[in-house]
């Protein structure tokens, strides 16, 4: 194995362990990187910096996990309620798959689908028209 792939096997069972694994794992790292050569730096930068690329892009994924839950948490006490094909269509020109595709951040087209922030935008004051709509009929009533 090369230096790059070394530092990585390394730092992942580092980052797996615990308690005197951790030490083990610790002192297996202490001993790959005292082992080093100079020439083997630009080797070992390229590899961090790898590894800072993917723990970014994780936690990107993760924001954007958090983002769906909190949007599909918000819309479940309402959704009973209101015709999800009827929305889809009238807001968004799109058919009620589409909608939960977003919504349930499906995978289509081996990429996870999520709302655009345009998309958020026309979701948020498609609520607001229907909420409207409902305070209306309410209102007749009166």
């Amino acid at each position: 194995m090369g230096v790059k792939e070394d530092y990585l096997r390394l730092k992942e069972r580092w980052v797996q362990s615990k308690g005197a694994e951790r030490e083990q794992a610790q002192a297996e790292l202490d001993a790959f990187f005292d082992s080093l050569s100079e020439e083997d730096t630009p080797l070992l930068e390229e590899a961090v910096n790898e590894d800072f690329k993917r723990i970014h892009q994780k936690l990107d994924e993760a924001k954007e996990l958090g983002k769906q839950i909190q949007i599909r948490k918000q819309l479940e006490s309402v959704l009973p309620f209101i015709s999800v094909s009827a929305l889809a269509k009238s807001y968004f020109g799109k058919s009620s798959s589409w909608f939960y595709q977003r919504l349930n951040g499906n995978v289509v087209h081996g990429k996870q689908a999520a709302f655009t922030e345009d998309e958020l935008k026309t979701l948020n004051n498609a609520l607001l028209d229907i909420s409207m709509k409902l305070s209306n009929v309410a209102c007749l009533h009166n």
